[in-house]
């Protein structure tokens, strides 16, 4: 009776033992499946407990660490440090971005691991870890160098008409940006304009995948009159962009701190201002745009206000060399690093465009002093960069010159391809 009490009650324990394994294991899969989930990374484990070994793979999201991205995927911080130390030299974790993809095999030893970055098709990054060995290496792809140009005529908008030159949108903005100094697109463009543009451009497979440097820009009015931006290094490796005649193409001020916005109201001494119904100065020029359109500083320099003033909203003011100040009205919110006191640099966004204060609507009031008093900004001359050293003019000259025929050539005909390749691995996309 006793030995059959004890048969009956043992099966049950060996049974309830099992279970209870079977549960705890199935738990600590759920457990990190569950990290993954959270993280919006995919986890893959080749068994649930991690024997003979663990694989997982997952995707940096904005505003992630690696460290964060892989110990939110159940890597130990041990591991974690393990692959840091690999990539040291090799990788710098500061250029992650969003979107770069890894994937991690180890045993469950933790003796033998091998992790993999990838940041685009032809950037990789590897960290093997042996029993003996803890190292890094770089599996980068050479791309393919070409030097490509373009032109056209502007009809309807700038946009449009660059975009059907086969511009991408990336090299439209660097193309503005090197003459926004010395042109007004806001304003100005019009069409039957011509723009030109040389550039280096980067492919992978046939497939076009970085913009390199722009070479030349020259944007021609109805007039003739040609505003013209060259890139050019000097022998001691200095470079920068100048026109045709060796002046700088950079000024010390940007002409408008908005891209792509209308003009709705010009400067003048005598305004009829809309809602207080009477005649008044305005000594600014108002850009017209939909609200949280990013405003940019118009030039480096110091906050010296952030904050608000009656009639004017949500305000920057900064200060810059040459005893210049630029003044940003009506914004509908503040980048929150922008602070009285912090610098900035030119093309930094300080805010976004709204309707605070006395506004009928989403808009900039843009305004600029000049030792203490307003000036146009569409129409004042501020000051140049320096030009090209005179000991290398003579040189900089017969070269602009090839340069600008060069894109001529190019941009009426086929493309010219230059037969060489680069290793690139920034891995930043056109």
């Amino acid at each position: 009776m006793n030995d059959k009490f004890v048969k009956y009650v043992s099966a049950p324990r060996t049974s309830l033992l099992m279970i209870a394994v079977f549960m705890l294991v199935l738990g600590m899969f759920i457990t990190l499946r569950s990290f993954s989930e959270e993280s919006g990374n995919t986890v893959l484990a080749s068994t649930g407990v991690c024997f003979p070994s663990c694989a997982y793979e997952g995707e940096i999201q904005k505003d992630q660490s690696l460290f964060i991205a892989l110990t939110e995927a159940g890597i130990s911080p041990v591991k974690v440090d393990e692959i840091q130390r690999g990539l040291k030299g090799v990788f710098d974790l500061r250029q992650l971005r969003p979107g770069d993809r890894f994937q991690i095999e180890y045993t469950s030893s933790g003796d033998t691991m091998q992790f993999n970055l990838e940041r685009s098709r032809w950037e990789r990054y590897n960290v093997l870890r042996t029993p003996d060995t803890l190292f890094g290496v770089k599996d980068s792809t050479i791309l393919e160098y070409n030097l490509r140009a373009a032109s056209g005529l502007v009809k309807s908008t700038l946009w449009q008409s660059m975009r059907g030159a086969d511009m991408s949108p990336k090299l439209i903005m660097e193309f503005t940006d090197l003459l926004a100094y010395d042109f007004d697109f806001v304003t100005d463009t019009r069409d039957g304009q011509k723009f030109h543009v040389l550039y280096e451009e980067y492919s992978y497979d046939g497939e076009a995948v970085r913009l390199g440097r722009v070479l030349f820009v020259e944007y021609e009015e109805l007039s003739g009159k040609k505003h013209q931006a060259c890139f050019y290094e000097t022998p001691d490796g200095k470079g920068g962009y100048y026109n045709l005649k060796g002046k700088s193409a950079k000024r010390s001020l940007l002409k408008t701190p908005l891209k792509f916005s209308r003009v709705s109201s010009q400067f003048t001494n005598a305004r009829f201002h809309p809602i207080l119904k009477k005649y008044r100065p305005h000594h600014g020029v108002d850009f017209a745009a939909p609200t949280g359109t990013p405003i940019v500083a118009s030039g480096s320099g110091r906050v010296i206000f952030r904050g608000w003033i009656n009639g004017y909203g949500n305000s920057v003011r900064i200060s810059h060399a040459n005893n210049i100040e630029t003044q940003y009205h009506h914004l509908s919110r503040f980048v929150s690093s922008v602070k009285k006191g912090s610098w900035v640099n030119e093309g930094q966004v300080i805010g976004y465009v709204g309707s605070t204060g006395l506004s009928t609507g989403p808009h900039l009031d843009y305004r600029v002093k000049v030792n203490g008093k307003f000036v146009n900004p569409l129409k004042y001359a501020f000051p140049s960069g320096p030009p090209v050293p005179k000991q290398y003019m003579d040189q900089y000259l017969a070269y602009s010159s090839d340069i600008q025929n060069l894109t001529y050539v190019l941009s009426g005909g086929e493309n010219f391809h230059v037969a060489m390749g680069e290793e690139m691995t920034t891995g930043e996309e056109k």
